[in-house]
């Protein structure tokens, strides 16, 4: 029982001492560069620096949350880091695409009741590149399927926050872009990574104990609720009132969403190999 008491001790203050973690460590270098960036386009005029600054702020915050999650659950090791980085680049790109499309065709007021309909464009959006990947029948585990879809969510956001800072570094200046992104940083805990985390978790589990990709009620009852969870998030987070009514419903999405994520991946932990090495032997 006092073995067990001290263990959660020492497990509490682990992880209260984050700033130790590379994950943080990571989100604050990439933080400080994109400043460092802006600082430097500001003095010298120089816009040659705005697309690193732009990409050091949007990317910072979604790749700390992936390291942080692979920190707990050791998951981007059941994929190639070749296939994971055509995940990033090209399953991030092709969804990107794809949910900007028909963004622009469904959504033509941000404020209005259309934009109910994002969550169900960008999380299919999201989730084809791994369908497709899945289809091929070598990546039907739980562990696989998350990695992928966190890796092609990890693509689509940061592509995602660059171009809202690029927009706002147009219209109001490389100050206003970092701000933006700075902003968006801070709630993707409870966005598309998690979101796109959490469908794959759900439609993987089906998947990988029937040994083949099929329409599951995990799958459409995991693309409903992360649609509507993006949606209302979104939702919520354009609306144009100053009613705090609306920011505490904003946040209750939020913490849902990372708390769903949170269960739906608890299944997924180190191997213990890899949560207690062995002493090299002498």
């Amino acid at each position: 029982m006092a073995k067990r008491t001290v263990g959660k001790r020492r497990g509490l203050g682990y992880r209260l001492q984050f700033f130790k973690r590379p994950w943080f460590q990571t989100w604050l270098s990439m933080t400080v560069l994109a400043v460092l960036m802006a600082v430097v386009m500001l003095t010298t005029d120089n816009e040659a620096v705005v697309p690193a600054a732009l990409f050091y702020g949007a990317a910072a915050a979604p790749l700390a949350f992936a390291m942080a999650t692979h920190t707990r659950t050791g998951f981007a090791t059941s994929v190639p880091p070749s296939v994971l980085l055509g995940m990033f680049l090209f399953g991030g790109g092709i969804s990107l695409a794809l949910g900007g499309f028909f963004d622009a065709e469904f959504i033509r007021d941000l404020n209005s009741p259309e934009i109910l309909v994002v969550g169900f464009i960008e999380e299919l959006a999201k989730f084809l590149p791994v369908l497709a990947m899945a289809l091929t029948g070598r990546y039907l585990a739980v562990r696989s399927g998350v990695a992928l879809g966190f890796a092609t969510a990890l693509g689509f956001a940061v592509l995602e926050s660059m171009s809202y800072g690029l927009q706002a570094a147009l219209s109001d200046g490389i100050t206003a872009a970092e701000g933006t992104l700075i902003g968006r940083g801070l709630t993707e805990p409870f966005g598309h990574l998690a979101w796109t985390g959490l469908l794959c978790a759900l439609a993987f589990t089906s998947w990988q104990k029937r040994g083949k990709v099929t329409l599951t009620a995990g799958l459409v009852g995991g693309y409903l609720l992360v649609a509507l969870l993006h949606s209302a998030n979104d939702g919520l987070l354009t609306y144009e009132s100053e009613n705090p009514v609306l920011f505490l419903g904003y946040l209750a999405v939020a913490v849902t969403s990372y708390v769903l994520f949170r269960l739906g991946t608890r299944s997924l932990t180190l191997p213990p190999a890899a949560a207690q090495p062995q002493p090299r032997p002498a």
